[in-house]
Protein backbone atom coordinates (compact mmCIF):
# COMPACT_ATOMS: atom_id res chain seq x y z
CA UNK A 1 0.00 0.00 0.00
CA UNK A 2 2.78 2.19 0.71
CA UNK A 3 4.23 1.88 -2.69
CA UNK A 4 1.41 2.37 -4.08
CA UNK A 5 0.41 5.83 -2.17
CA UNK A 6 4.34 6.75 -3.34
CA UNK A 7 3.16 6.40 -7.34
CA UNK A 8 -0.07 8.00 -7.17
CA UNK A 9 1.86 10.85 -5.05
CA UNK A 10 4.40 10.80 -8.13
CA UNK A 11 1.58 10.65 -10.70
CA UNK A 12 -0.52 13.17 -9.16
CA UNK A 13 2.85 15.76 -8.96
CA UNK A 14 4.08 14.70 -12.73
CA UNK A 15 0.52 15.79 -13.86
CA UNK A 16 1.32 19.42 -12.17
CA UNK A 17 4.64 19.70 -14.14
CA UNK A 18 2.52 19.38 -17.05
CA UNK A 19 -0.34 21.22 -15.43
CA UNK A 20 2.36 24.08 -15.26
CA UNK A 21 4.19 24.01 -18.74
CA UNK A 22 0.57 23.43 -20.25
CA UNK A 23 -0.25 26.69 -18.07
CA UNK A 24 2.66 28.72 -19.75
CA UNK A 25 2.55 27.53 -22.93
CA UNK A 26 -1.24 28.96 -22.72
CA UNK A 27 -0.44 32.29 -20.95
CA UNK A 28 2.20 33.14 -23.70
CA UNK A 29 -0.49 32.52 -26.11
CA UNK A 30 -3.34 35.11 -24.27
CA UNK A 31 -5.45 31.74 -24.00
CA UNK A 32 -7.61 31.04 -20.74
CA UNK A 33 -5.92 29.00 -18.05
CA UNK A 34 -8.94 27.14 -17.43
CA UNK A 35 -10.81 25.31 -20.04
CA UNK A 36 -14.17 23.73 -18.60
CA UNK A 37 -15.04 21.67 -21.62
CA UNK A 38 -11.81 20.23 -21.80
CA UNK A 39 -11.96 18.83 -18.44
CA UNK A 40 -15.46 17.52 -19.03
CA UNK A 41 -13.95 15.49 -21.61
CA UNK A 42 -11.43 14.50 -19.68
CA UNK A 43 -13.75 13.70 -16.83
CA UNK A 44 -15.79 11.53 -19.50
CA UNK A 45 -12.93 9.92 -20.91
CA UNK A 46 -11.32 8.44 -17.39
CA UNK A 47 -14.67 7.17 -15.99
CA UNK A 48 -15.46 5.29 -19.23
CA UNK A 49 -12.17 3.56 -19.23
CA UNK A 50 -11.96 3.15 -15.11
CA UNK A 51 -11.54 -0.51 -13.90
CA UNK A 52 -13.72 -1.63 -11.63
CA UNK A 53 -13.24 -0.37 -8.21
CA UNK A 54 -14.12 2.43 -6.35
CA UNK A 55 -17.94 3.39 -7.59
CA UNK A 56 -17.93 5.59 -9.94
CA UNK A 57 -19.40 8.95 -7.88
CA UNK A 58 -16.30 8.20 -5.58
CA UNK A 59 -13.83 8.32 -8.40
CA UNK A 60 -15.48 11.28 -10.06
CA UNK A 61 -15.34 13.16 -6.44
CA UNK A 62 -11.68 12.69 -6.67
CA UNK A 63 -11.03 13.55 -10.19
CA UNK A 64 -13.23 16.32 -9.82
CA UNK A 65 -10.85 18.01 -6.63
CA UNK A 66 -7.63 16.89 -8.68
CA UNK A 67 -8.90 19.08 -11.21
CA UNK A 68 -9.79 21.56 -9.61
CA UNK A 69 -6.39 21.59 -7.89
CA UNK A 70 -4.78 21.62 -11.54
CA UNK A 71 -6.96 24.38 -12.55
CA UNK A 72 -5.95 26.59 -9.02
CA UNK A 73 -2.26 26.43 -10.03
CA UNK A 74 -2.72 27.06 -13.95
CA UNK A 75 -4.55 29.79 -12.73
CA UNK A 76 -1.68 31.24 -10.45
CA UNK A 77 0.71 30.35 -13.12
CA UNK A 78 -0.94 32.78 -15.78
CA UNK A 79 -1.44 35.47 -12.93
CA UNK A 80 2.40 35.44 -11.98
CA UNK A 81 3.16 35.57 -15.94
CA UNK A 82 0.96 38.27 -16.87
CA UNK A 83 2.93 40.12 -13.99
CA UNK A 84 5.95 39.90 -14.96
CA UNK A 85 5.19 41.15 -18.26
CA UNK A 86 4.18 44.21 -16.85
Amino acid sequence: MDRLNARIAAAIQARAGLVREIAGVKSALGLPAADPRREREMMREVLAHAPAGFERAALERVLRELFRASRALAVAIAREQDKRRR
